[in-house]
């Protein structure tokens, strides 16, 4: 993964990033528009197959990286909470038929 900054202004950040599909931005994109010094956040992609999706974010408040940062330790979080319920998750119960 590469992340290539494409605009970093004071309440913009368009990021460009390689080696990633729009899974990732768009779990991204979703927990920025939680956060409420978010104004704006979305992502595009010019081509699904060719393409590196671009994610864009606009704050009312705040700079848009730390936005951004906010963001990427909530889904770190729940990432390892879902890892946790996984391994803690019950075994199926066999079937006696």
């Amino acid at each position: 993964m590469e992340i290539v900054v494409v605009k970093n202004e004071k309440d913009y950040l368009e990021i460009e990033i390689n080696g990633e599909e729009y899974g990732l931005v768009n779990i991204l994109k979703e927990l920025l528009l939680e956060d409420g010094k978010v104004e704006f956040a979305a992502f595009r992609m010019d081509h699904p197959q060719a393409a590196s999706p671009v994610l864009l974010i606009r704050t009312a408040e705040g700079s848009p990286i730390s936005a951004l940062k906010a963001a990427v330790k909530k889904l770190k979080k729940q990432a390892t909470d879902f890892k946790d319920a996984v391994k803690d998750a019950k075994k199926p119960k066999s079937r006696k038929d």
